[in-house]
């Protein structure tokens, strides 16, 4: 462990204690995405292919009208 008590490696929080989120929808999925772009950056993916996964995600977000935590099968079937 480290001094702040995370293992290595560990992500540590991105929000400041007791301050509330705007739009914490939104907000969550951008950290998503961050990190999903952090996680393919450290598998050495080229550059264009994660703009490419991260251009479908939000397309398709578009077309559910919702977030990944409120997809169903559904929307995978009308896509």
């Amino acid at each position: 462990m480290n001094v702040d008590g995370l293992a290595p490696g560990a992500a540590g929080l991105h929000l400041v204690g007791g301050v509330a989120l705007l739009r914490p929808e939104e907000q969550v999925f951008e950290a998503m995405l961050d990190g999903w772009r952090n996680q393919q950056l450290a598998r050495n993916l080229a550059l264009s292919t994660i703009e490419k996964r991260e251009g479908r995600l939000r397309a398709f977000g578009e077309h559910a009208e919702a977030f990944p935590w409120q997809w169903t099968p559904q929307y995978a079937d009308e896509w």
